[in-house]
């Protein structure tokens, strides 16, 4: 998987995600607000990978996706903006993305579960507790 994540810290780059971004926000103008944030979010999985080799897909699209949804590198659009690179990212490691053929796929439910998980662990172990 590690060699599938550093093909990918290619493709998803800082100037790829503020295009997304600025569709997503249409006819509102992107803002961006936290470039070392999008840089930092956009290389998590990487370094997962790195760590730890045996992480699957939606494992590293729920880091990627969390990372822009709690950075917040945009001005508005940031959930929007990490899910839709969350899915993309899926998809360019040939697996179905979130939603396929209008469902709601597998991969989203563990994706989801992981991304919980993430930021359950960020905010604390109080948080866990609830």
């Amino acid at each position: 998987m590690s060699a599938h994540a550093a093909r990918l810290s290619r493709l998803f780059t800082p100037e790829y995600v503020k295009r997304v971004n600025a569709q997503i926000v249409h006819p509102a103008q992107s803002v961006y607000t936290n470039p070392e944030a999008l840089e930092t979010a956009l290389n998590e999985p990487l370094q997962l990978s790195i760590r730890d080799p045996t992480q699957d897909a939606p494992h590293l699209a729920a880091y990627l996706s969390a990372g822009i949804i709690q950075d917040r590198p945009f001005k508005a659009g940031n959930s929007a903006t990490a899910f839709f690179i969350a899915n993309e990212y899926i998809r360019a490691m040939a697996i179905p993305g979130f939603a396929d053929g209008g469902e709601v796929g597998a991969v989203y439910a563990s994706a989801s579960r992981i991304g919980q998980q993430h930021f359950d662990f960020k905010e604390g172990p109080a948080s866990a507790e609830k």
